[in-house]
């Protein structure tokens, strides 16, 4: 009898944890994080909350109290006398309104402001992207054109590296076709930090992958980026090991990766002429097995889907970018460079 209570004891137990567990599960669900900015006023932070309401109208209200009220060591990003005066909610998009003030702010200021909101914001079920207004006025560039509605992923290092200034780019990504042998373009809206360069900003997209369901990605996602630099128009990126792996699952071919990296690279940053690229610190020497890496690579429109053909450029085209260090200089040369003043990390 005893021991039949004692096995009645533990079940009950094991129910209760795990009844917990679930409850806890479900909490954390139910839990947002609100961005605020360092009292340095150089990059967000993040502070958990769980909001009491369910409803989309009532989980706002809370929303925007927590933007204004940030708890002891931190700043509100809605700096100044600047005020969110609304919303309006659309299919999938979140459309926010702030008070006049908003265009007193600084460059920085406002960087971290549109962050901390968009970000906040995009957590609400139903919201995928956020348009600000400004007394009702869609917000412009510096060209006069419309600022299109943000995600979360629009603001690049606005919280591990903080900011200087703030700078929209428009990117043309390339990536692999379901067959793997042409790459088609994709442009992506972003806005990322004055400390980073752009070449950086290209390639860590390009590892992040393809938003169109029907482009796959060219590298793999565990792919890091250990140095970039840039020297007479010739830009040398050195990745881990992983960047000579196909990512799961890709038929890509290896020269359909290669130049998805340098037309990415080309067609956006328009300071650069030609990409190197140099795998596990020199120690590979052949991309994937099929691509010399001992030459420097130009844009590559034979690749690109509508070109007209389908077949790469071979290394001798004349797109083929002149090698800024003379010809016929090892990678072991290239390594060395990312001991000089000009490297970005």
């Amino acid at each position: 009898m005893k021991k039949g209570w004692s096995l009645f004891l533990i079940l009950v137990c094991c129910i209760l944890a795990l009844a917990g567990c679930s409850q806890q599960e479900e909490e954390n669900e139910d839990e947002y994080t609100i961005y605020y900015v360092n009292m340095e006023e150089t990059k967000l932070v993040e502070s958990s909350y769980v909001p009491v309401s369910e409803t989309f109208d009532g989980i706002m209200e809370e929303l925007q109290q927590q933007l204004q009220e940030p708890p002891a060591g931190v700043s509100s990003a809605l700096t100044g006398d600047v005020k969110i005066q609304g919303y309006q909610r659309g299919i999938d998009a979140l459309r926010v309104d702030f008070s006049s003030e908003y265009y007193d702010l600084t460059n920085t200021e406002e960087v971290l402001l549109r962050a901390a909101a968009v970000k906040t914001f995009v957590q609400v079920p139903g919201v995928i992207k956020v348009m600000i207004t400004v007394e009702g006025e869609q917000l412009t560039d510096l060209d006069g054109q419309p600022v299109p509605g943000m995600d979360g992923d629009s603001f690049i290092d606005t919280r591990e590296g903080g900011i200087n200034s703030y700078q929209d780019a428009s990117l043309s990504l390339y990536f692999a076709r379901k067959d793997g042998q042409e790459l088609k373009r994709e442009m992506r809206s972003i806005h990322y930090s004055s400390n980073m360069i752009l070449s950086r900003v290209v390639v860590e997209q390009l590892i992040a992958g393809p938003q169109g369901r029907e482009l796959s990605p060219v590298l793999a996602e565990n792919t890091e980026i250990e140095n970039i630099h840039i020297q007479d128009g010739i830009c040398t990126v050195y990745f881990s090991e992983a960047a000579n792996q196909a990512p799961a699952e890709s038929q890509v071919s290896a020269e359909a990766a290669l130049y998805a990296i340098v037309n990415s690279i080309c067609d956006t940053c328009d300071d650069i002429q030609g990409v190197r690229i140099v795998v596990d610190s020199g120690a590979i020497d052949t991309f994937r097995d099929q691509v010399d890496l001992d030459q420097t690579f130009a844009m590559n429109r034979a690749v690109i889907q509508g070109s007209g053909s389908s077949e790469m450029e071979s290394n001798a085209s004349p797109e083929t970018a002149p090698d800024s260090e003379g010809e016929g200089q090892g990678l072991s040369e290239s390594a060395q460079e990312v001991q000089e003043t000009q490297s970005q990390s």
